[in-house]
């Protein structure tokens, strides 16, 4: 055996060890949370504390569903505002930039993506919120506000909205890179079949999407668990005050604000409490990463066919 057969075979190894390794240790972390929660879920119902609509832990209320609520709310509206800009850019980079230009764009999207969230919540709580609160969400309010999803009992700079365009800035970095790394697979025997019939260049991207578009789906999924998973940039912006609220410009918590908000000064029964909101985000996320798997399987088995 070579000196790089060898290698490659360490490599391979190590590589498939630490794989193992990862597959292993869930069901350690499943039980490390289980036993945690195991007072609180001693002493109240999974489903009230699933299904509760308050949450005051000096009141020993327990109920999840507002963070839930709060959760799905600006990790799915994160995604809305990161998709579309998402694809366009990961498009343009790899389709209708000159190389050396998508290069540098992608240097540069690279670089954002290592941003801390906490400069980015700094960020957010320094300069994006405060100057949406007195420019777009005004607007919002003054001449939207008869639509429940703009109305605003007091105008703040920190609200659902900023946490989703916070977090859609976060995840969008991510998603690009993805996307874009997907559309330069696609075959070039493709798309020069397409423009020896006459395609557009427009319409060429059209095919090269529809191509990748299994791709493009687990790129956005995978963004997806990463805006419901996040935390600190979060509550530095979001307003941490639980509520049913519908509208986008009223602030909110997240099962991780909640966490990381409460966690220090909990004792006892609060902290089996918090360690019970965990395994609700756990159940979420994989919940999120099953369908996705599920969705990307029938797809690509629709495009094999």
């Amino acid at each position: 055996m070579s000196g790089m057969a060898a290698m490659r075979k360490s490599i391979f190894i190590l590589l498939g060890g630490f794989a193992l390794f990862l597959v292993l240790i869930l069901p350690f972390y499943l039980f490390g949370e289980l036993y945690g929660a195991s007072e609180f879920l001693s002493k109240f119902s999974f489903l009230d504390f699933i299904l509760g609509r308050e949450w005051s832990l000096p009141e020993q209320r327990y109920g999840a569903l507002q963070a839930i609520y709060g959760t799905l709310i600006t990790a799915g509206l994160a995604l809305l505002i990161a998709a579309p800009i998402s694809i366009a850019s990961a498009v343009a980079m790899s389709e209708l930039l000159p190389e050396r230009v998508s290069d540098r764009l992608g240097v540069l999207i690279d670089t954002i993506a290592a941003i801390p969230s906490v400069v980015v919540g700094l960020w957010g709580v320094l300069s994006l919120g405060p100057f949406l609160s007195n420019t777009l969400y005004r607007f919002l309010v003054e001449n939207l506000g008869f639509l429940p999803i703009f109305q605003a009992t007091m105008l703040t700079a920190y609200n659902k909205l900023t946490a989703a365009l916070v977090l859609g800035y976060m995840i969008m970095p991510f998603a690009v890179s993805v996307i874009k790394e997907n559309l330069r697979l696609v075959p070039m025997e493709i798309k020069e079949a397409a423009y020896a019939l006459g395609f557009t260049r427009w319409e060429v991207v059209r095919i090269t999407l529809s191509y990748v578009k299994p791709g493009i789906f687990a790129a956005l999924m995978l963004a997806l668990g990463r805006a419901v998973a996040e935390a600190v940039a979060v509550s530095m912006v979001i307003g941490n005050t639980c509520s049913f609220s519908v509208s986008l410009l009223e602030p909110a918590c997240t099962l991780t604000t909640l966490i990381i908000n409460n966690f220090a000064e909990a004792t006892g029964t609060e902290a089996a409490a918090l360690i019970g909101l965990g395994l609700v985000l756990f159940a979420i996320s994989t919940s999120i990463v099953l369908v996705s798997r599920l969705v990307y399987s029938k797809l690509l088995g629709g495009y094999m066919r």
